[in-house]
């Protein structure tokens, strides 16, 4: 088990991490979003141990993780940025982990090289960040960790490749158990893969929850009215977001009850539909709802 405990971090008297507290069960893919700046890069470098933690700490199995090299060889991490030696070639890079890393699976290596066909007679510095990324993923994959962490793992990828990469990912959590922290501005693929949420905003933790209980915290609907919408919908408090295409009214409301809906149709809806909201699409009216209140 990951397990992150009341971490805080500053950097020159700026505190950008307050009290974070987050857990990772083996088998759980654990989401991380928020804004830039939010701390998640800091948090996935202190749940690394490639910062120190000024309170708090980081545990895997309740040993830290910071100056513990035999926990470390447990971690795999793929950052947004992977800087390796240029002048190597990626063979040279695989044989290299192969001296570092007793469990590195040579063999699972070249089966992932199958699929993303790189070739190992590259140097490093030749390769596009999207190639980089890539040969990340399949060196930390190959080292069998029990916990992957990854920060903005489809950075510099195309569709075809970030759809083969979320596939590669819940393989591996299906085969192997592992524990994965994933931090990524693609939400819409982080939907599809992920357990739970943690949702971050200038240091603290907003948020932390299952998949299924975050996108239940508000709901989205479908409404008609044949005549138009009047003010009066559009002074309920319930609404967070409206926007409309003729008489079909796309709502974002809070605090769904029948009650709602029976005053949806008071005011003249003839349809009221719930319909599935995107992590995306709840991830950006919460964040608008706060600044409206911040700016209050």
């Amino acid at each position: 088990m990951l397990e992150v405990r009341n971490v805080c971090k500053s950097y020159n008297k700026n505190q950008v991490l307050k009290d974070v507290s987050l857990t990772v069960l083996p088998g759980e893919i654990h989401g991380l979003i928020g804004e830039n700046s939010a701390g998640k890069t800091t948090l996935i470098k202190c749940v690394t141990g490639i910062y120190k933690t000024d309170q708090g700490s980081v545990l895997y199995d309740e040993k830290p993780v910071y100056d513990n090299p035999e926990v470390k060889e447990r971690i795999g991490y793929v950052a947004d940025y992977n800087e390796y030696i240029k002048y190597y070639t990626i063979s040279q890079m695989v044989h290299m982990y192969e001296k570092f890393y007793p469990k590195f699976n040579k063999e699972k290596f070249n089966d992932f090289n199958q699929i993303y066909q790189l070739s190992v007679d590259k140097r490093i510095m030749t390769l596009s960040k999207g190639q980089k990324m890539r040969l990340a993923f399949m060196l930390e994959v190959s080292k069998e960790p029990d916990y992957l962490i990854l920060d903005e793992p489809t950075s510099g990828l195309d569709p075809v490749a970030k759809a083969k990469f979320f596939e590669l990912l819940i393989n591996e959590v299906e085969q192997r158990d592992i524990g994965v922290l994933i931090s990524s501005h693609n939400l819409d693929g982080l939907e599809k893969i992920c357990d739970s949420v943690t949702m971050m905003h200038e240091g603290v933790v907003e948020r932390q929850m299952s998949m299924e209980d975050m996108k239940s915290e508000l709901v989205k609907l479908n409404v008609v009215f044949e005549g138009g919408a009047g003010k009066k919908v559009y002074d309920l408090p319930q609404i967070l977001r409206i926007s409309n295409i003729g008489s079909i009214y796309s709502m974002v409301v809070k605090e769904y009850s029948e009650e709602f809906v029976g005053q949806l149709r008071n005011y003249g809806a003839s349809l009221v539909e719930p319909v599935e909201i995107s992590l995306e699409e709840l991830f950006v009216v919460l964040e608008e709802t706060k600044e409206a209140q911040e700016g209050c």
